[in-house]
């Protein structure tokens, strides 16, 4: 009898695997030569949708050649250090060949007795002694994102909410005739919190959205007399939701303020600090995120300043007890044994998920404390050096200030309306895109057009912003003489 195609693979796998790694090694040392932004030819697009289901299967080498051909070429541009539009960011190397092991070790990250889940106590330590999280009873959970932290922390604060209020959630849910529940976040904060209102059934009506101020953070004076309006209302406050950078602009919400009002009435305060929370490392910062030792859960993404491959999210509570009463739901044959680590199903929605830790534990293990600090603060003080050459330069102006590592600005020659100018930015955006030379998005700042920056790629230095800023004046002057 033949052999099974998997058993063939895996007598072969040190030489597949030679073969894979010469490719990605090839990709990733060719990355930085190629155009930042490529789109997708047509004719590729075409043959990726309309793949008719093979018969028989195709070999080993069909299809790693089918990979090298048709897919590796046609990436998202995060991976090139001149890619200034996501706040994902290039994987590094290590962490690749560490969720390798990872993949191939097939043990998800969920329970049980295995090496990994001990690792993960470990791994969590470290992420709340970069960040200043309180280590002592804190639990770190990993998920897919920040959208997904955030969803699970919210649905703990509102269990612990409505139990502080005499009533079982798990068991009446939100139809049982009891208090509206209400959640507070910044007029600025992200989309994913509005989504969380809507899973949650809190609906929007319930989500309070805080008026910011100049600066883009939220006004603690506002949060206070919302929290008031509705408890005199007869209302139920379960959380706020405080900014710790904002995708949008960099802004940091006045998370001490914020965390005193929290405390005096008993609410929930969770920070999204998703993008944000790592640049509690940069001395620049630190005070703005001293906060977190007092908050009660924070969100902050390995995959995006730790250089971890998609997908990686992280959730820092300082209240593991309260996430297993919201979540723990464990039939006889997923009864969690002894361990000196925490079962992670126990304490969300997911049963089986995969192991992200592998690779968040060799990205930072590959940097050290030292390390994960001055990439953070390298990135940080581009921005501000960013500011500075728009501040100089006559044509370019400043339409937010450097916060972490986001700058927002625009090309803004002499004699152009501002309708013109929002379509001006727009036309360099694209055309920076279509040269290859960059990834530059916009954005809407003060309902005005602007060109969005965010350094975050470990490769990032003062020459980037030596380049961009040329580009964009470049670019800019020949877009203005056109029209």
């Amino acid at each position: 009898m033949a052999k099974h195609p998997f058993v063939s693979d895996r007598d072969a796998f040190e030489a597949l695997g030679e073969r894979t790694v010469r490719m990605l090694g090839a990709y990733l040392r060719d990355l930085p030569k190629e155009p930042v932004d490529r789109v997708v030819p047509q004719a590729v697009r075409q043959t990726l949708i309309s793949l008719p289901l093979p018969e028989h299967g195709q070999s080993p080498e069909e299809i790693l050649d089918f990979l090298q051909r048709e897919v590796m070429p046609w990436p998202i541009a995060t991976g090139h250090k001149r890619s200034y539009g996501w706040v994902n960011s290039g994987p590094a190397p290590i962490a690749l060949l560490a969720d390798a092991v990872a993949s191939t070790m097939d043990c998800g990250l969920d329970g049980y007795d295995h090496s990994a889940i001990f690792l993960m106590k470990s791994l969590g330590r470290w992420i709340m002694e970069l960040v200043g999280f309180p280590t002592e009873g804190s639990l770190c959970i990993l998920l897919s994102g920040g959208s997904s932290a955030t969803l699970n922390a919210l649905t703990t604060a509102r269990h612990r909410a409505a139990a502080q209020d005499g009533w079982n959630m798990r068991a009446e849910g939100l139809q049982s005739g009891r208090k509206k529940l209400i959640l507070y976040s910044s007029a600025e904060g992200h989309s994913s919190i509005q989504k969380c209102a809507e899973q949650l059934g809190i609906g929007t009506a319930n989500l309070r959205a805080i008026e910011a101020d100049a600066a883009f953070r939220m006004q603690p004076a506002a949060l206070r007399a919302a929290i008031e309006g509705d408890l005199k209302a007869g209302h139920l406050p379960f959380a706020i939701v405080a900014c710790g950078g904002a995708t949008n602009t960099g802004a940091i919400d006045p998370l001490d303020e914020i965390a005193d009002i929290a405390q005096e009435f008993g609410i929930w305060l969770h920070v999204d600090g998703a993008f944000g929370a790592w640049a509690a490392l940069d001395p620049a910062y630190r005070a703005q995120f001293r906060a977190f030792a007092r908050v009660d859960s924070i969100t902050l993404n390995p995959h995006k300043w730790l250089q971890v491959p998609i997908d990686c999210g992280a959730l820092l509570t300082r209240h593991p007890e309260a996430h297993r009463a919201a979540y723990s739901l464990t039939p006889d044959y997923l009864e969690a044994g002894h361990s000196e680590a925490p079962w992670p199903y126990e304490h969300m929605f997911q049963l089986t998920y995969g192991n992200r830790a592998l690779k968040v534990w060799a990205a930072i293990a590959r940097l050290g404390r030292a390390g994960v600090a001055e990439l953070v603060t390298r990135c940080n003080a581009l921005a501000t050096l960013l500011e500075r050459r728009v501040r100089e330069a006559p044509d370019l102006e400043l339409l937010s200030p450097a916060s972490l590592s986001v700058v927002n600005f625009r090309y803004r020659p002499g004699g152009v309306s501002e309708a013109a100018l929002d379509t001006l930015n727009e036309k360099i955006s694209e055309s920076i895109s279509a040269s290859g030379a960059a990834h530059i998005p916009t954005t809407r700042i003060h309902d005005k057009t602007s060109l969005r920056v965010c350094f975050l790629h470990y490769e990032n230095d003062e020459s980037d912003v030596e380049h961009l800023i040329g580009l964009v004046r470049r670019i800019g002057a020949e877009l203005a003489g056109q029209s």
